[in-house]
């Protein structure tokens, strides 16, 4: 690779993740590409050299941002032995996961903006939901209603996680993520759940 093309690649590099991080912190709209540019330390106008539109900058940046938040299930998916569904819903619904949107789980953060966003971004989304159902799954167990009990059990923490940041109250938060923890244990079992007929 030559100079201006690595150059190139690591202007895009500081763009993305200075969206990225803005994204989590913030939402979609609070991205502005002039300003954006200015704290990558580039020019308004080179913006175009990298990306397509400002909705295609988002979309990669939003995977940046899935990752970034991916991380610490992946350490705990990266050991020898299955974890749990306690061991998932530690990572999830921690109190520093809600204090720390901007390094936490993507779709916790986005899931809200993503009705804001367009198909490019919102594809993004129900990737990453798709392979976080994937991996609670796993934990589990095999059988026709793990896909279901896993969606059900990342909805509730989405929506835990969610309401525990907006409610701005640290005690009625912890309720909040315990009630959720307490509801998700019961998809561990899949007589406690009935999956739809229809």
């Amino acid at each position: 690779m030559g100079h201006s093309q690595a150059e190139k690649a690591r202007s895009r590099e500081r763009i993305l993740d200075a969206a990225a991080s803005q994204i989590s912190e913030t939402g979609f709209g609070s991205v502005a590409v002039a300003e954006l540019m200015q704290s990558a330390g580039l020019t308004k106008g080179a913006f175009y050299a990298h990306f397509d539109s400002r909705e295609a900058m988002i979309a990669e940046a939003s995977v940046r941002a899935m990752q970034r938040g991916q991380a610490r299930l992946t350490e705990l998916f990266a050991k020898d032995v299955q974890p749990s569904l306690a061991d998932i819903l530690d990572v999830w619904l921690d109190p520093m996961h809600i204090q720390n949107p901007s390094s936490g789980c993507g779709i916790c953060t986005l899931a809200g903006e993503a009705r804001h966003a367009g198909p490019e971004v919102q594809k993004v989304i129900a990737e990453q939901f798709n392979r976080n159902v994937e991996q609670i799954a796993r934990a589990l167990g095999s059988g026709p209603s793990a896909t279901a009990r896993a969606t059900a059990v990342l909805t509730a923490i989405v929506g835990a996680v969610n309401m525990a940041r907006a409610v701005g109250d640290p005690a009625l938060a912890r309720d909040i993520l315990a009630n959720a923890r307490a509801m998700a244990m019961q998809c561990e079992s899949p007589r406690s759940f009935r999956t739809s007929s229809m």
